[in-house]
């Protein structure tokens, strides 16, 4: 199956959409399934991803054109599944596709640093020192996320999730006192301070983060060698790139260090 009719797959993996090929450049959906700030903001002129996707297509030096696209996550876990689906997707980490091992899927080097912070109502703070801390709260979840960690305290009934559409939900639901507890990662606090003035004097946040991590873009193995390679080699350069430290600094996240 070429890139051209297999790049992404609509809804449930029917419905291909081909690469659009100009003279001198090759379009490339760049995925991403996050539909909150810093990562999406169609409100705004620019955001994450498309800042990223504008840098990747300037450093090819008009071999491509990277297009930001947002998929919900659950039409991109149904993409996952067929064995020949070709695409790149941002902010990933590899537990997240069960790719610990990273022998699923290809990686970049890391493009920012992360942790997910353990955010409660100053009601009702929550003093977390690990998952135990959680037991007999309610937790507002983003619907269709994975939390590996929680999942048998969930099925043991010793913590209750609460589905909502996105980050910034869960924040507005904790506000009420819906929820006790929610999980931000730390590269939306910022963003969810300036949008929701109550966050700062009515929410607690835990000095421990629930954990750590890397976000990187992930590729299919069956992408053109020239493409994998292209971006795997410019992204391993981002630390002692200034555009991407600039990007860094501007959305108040910790990106690749240079090397």
């Amino acid at each position: 199956m070429s890139i051209r009719h297999s790049l992404i797959l609509i809804l449930a993996g029917l419905i291909a959409t081909p690469l659009h090929a100009g003279a001198s450049e090759l379009e490339v959906p760049l995925v991403n399934y996050y539909n909150y700030a810093p990562f999406s903001m169609p409100d705004e002129k620019t955001d994450l991803t498309r800042e990223l996707a504008e840098l990747l297509t300037k450093n090819s030096g008009g071999r491509y054109r990277f297009v930001p696209t947002l998929l919900p996550k659950g039409r991109l876990d149904k993409m996952l599944v067929h064995e020949h689906w070709q695409g790149l997707v941002a902010w990933l980490n590899p537990r997240f596709v069960n790719d610990e091992a990273k022998s699923r899927y290809l990686w970049t080097e890391t493009l920012m640093l992360e942790s997910d912070l353990v955010v409660s109502h100053v009601d009702a703070p929550v003093d977390f020192q690990g998952v135990q801390s959680l037991q007999g709260k309610v937790l507002g979840t983003v619907l269709n996320q994975r939390y590996a960690d929680i999942e048998e305290m969930i099925a043991n009934k010793q913590l209750r999730r609460s589905d909502a559409p996105s980050q910034e939900s869960n924040v507005r639901k904790l506000l009420l006192k819906r929820v006790d507890v929610v999980f931000i990662s730390r590269s939306t606090l910022a963003g969810l301070q300036q949008r929701i003035p109550a966050f700062e004097t009515k929410l607690h946040v835990a000095p421990l983060p629930r954990n750590s991590f890397t976000r990187h873009i992930m590729l299919t193995p069956e992408l053109p060698p020239k493409l994998i390679s292209y971006v795997q080699s410019t992204v391993a350069k981002f630390g002692g790139n200034p555009s991407w430290r600039h990007i860094a600094a501007q959305y108040h996240i910790e990106g690749q260090k240079a090397h």
